[in-house]
């Protein structure tokens, strides 16, 4: 099953049925807490907002940049 989760104004998190967590800030997917233990953030910068999204959504984790196109087109299946 596939939750959403509204955080803020603008900033919603999907749980897809891997247990992976989707951020979405706007209606642009910008970071991903996978399953199995790999984090991804955008290297694309779209807003100050949407760092700040991204920072508090991460946290603490270790991640690795990637390009956007990557989020856009990840694979939750």
């Amino acid at each position: 099953m596939i939750k959403l989760k509204p955080i803020k104004h603008n900033q919603n998190v999907i749980t897809v049925p891997n247990g992976s967590q989707i951020l979405f800030s706007y209606e642009t997917p910008v970071a991903i807490i996978s399953a199995n233990g790999y984090n991804f953030i955008t290297e694309q910068f779209h807003s100050v907002t949407t760092s700040r999204h991204i920072n508090r959504f991460m946290q603490s984790l270790e991640y690795k940049k990637v390009s956007q196109s990557s989020l856009d087109n990840y694979k939750i299946f």
